[in-house]
């Protein structure tokens, strides 16, 4: 009995969060390096201008997670110009919510609240390569669409791939110090849902059905993880011509 509940606490750990918060942190790491290259070649307002439809993502995200687990929404930017004066002001949007701590499920809500971004900016990569340049959705998701090569929606494509690749994925401490304080009861959480579990479903037929529950998940992981990497090569490039 003991031996099956750590076997299916350990496949469910893995498959579920386990393996999407090492994607989720490569593409976080990648991000950031993204967002920091563009403020070298083009100044301040390059993290503006070129990830700012990524910035109003990614507070987005802390918003609708905010609702979604019945926090109130005290104030919020979802875009804004820091301080240029103020060396402490560098936030270029906020999401200021209030909780119940008697609430279990507003406390655990924390964690999602303050990993928003990280899931809700791939999901609007795949949405947005779905409805722009389907042709290329197809190509990498299966399936089979009509030919409808339009260069202004290839264009904003791109602009929305670099966007949100500059400016949508970086957690600042704020983002993680929100998601620590729900941590310990997910895991309570996690440790009684699995003693349930494994009544039903163990061994290879959980891992089974559970990657392919999460296989989209990795996918949505991989891809927004590949357009930052091809961002990042890019600007490298740039940087050495221009050795900056």
């Amino acid at each position: 009995m003991i031996q099956t509940y750590f076997t299916t606490l350990g496949t469910f750990t893995g498959l579920v969060l386990a393996l999407p918060a090492l994607l989720g942190a490569a593409v976080v790491l990648v991000s950031r390096r993204n967002k920091r290259a563009s403020v070298v070649l083009g100044g301040f307002w390059a993290q503006i201008i070129f990830g700012g439809v990524g910035v109003i993502i990614h507070e987005l995200s802390h918003l609708l997670a905010a609702l979604l687990f019945g926090h109130k929404i005290k104030r919020f930017a979802l875009l804004r110009i820091p301080n240029r004066r103020d060396p402490s002001d560098q936030s270029l949007g906020y999401v200021s919510h209030a909780w119940n701590p008697g609430s279990l499920y507003q406390r655990v809500g924390n964690v999602f609240i303050g990993v928003a971004p990280v899931l809700g900016c791939p999901l609007v990569m795949q949405v947005a390569t779905r409805f722009l340049v389907p042709e290329i959705y197809y190509q990498l998701f299966g399936g089979v669409a009509s030919s409808s090569n339009n260069g202004w929606l290839t264009a904003l494509w791109l602009y929305l791939m670099v966007s949100i690749a500059i400016g949508g994925f970086d957690l600042s401490l704020a983002d993680l110090e929100n998601a620590r304080a729900g941590l310990v009861a997910l895991v309570v959480i996690l440790l009684a849902f699995c003693a349930i579990l494994m009544f039903f479903d163990s061994g290879k037929e959980l891992a089974n059905n559970l990657f392919t529950l999460m296989r989209p998940v990795y996918v949505s992981f991989l891809f927004a993880l590949a357009i930052n990497l091809i961002l990042a090569l890019v600007l490298r490039i740039i940087r050495r011509v221009f050795n900056r």
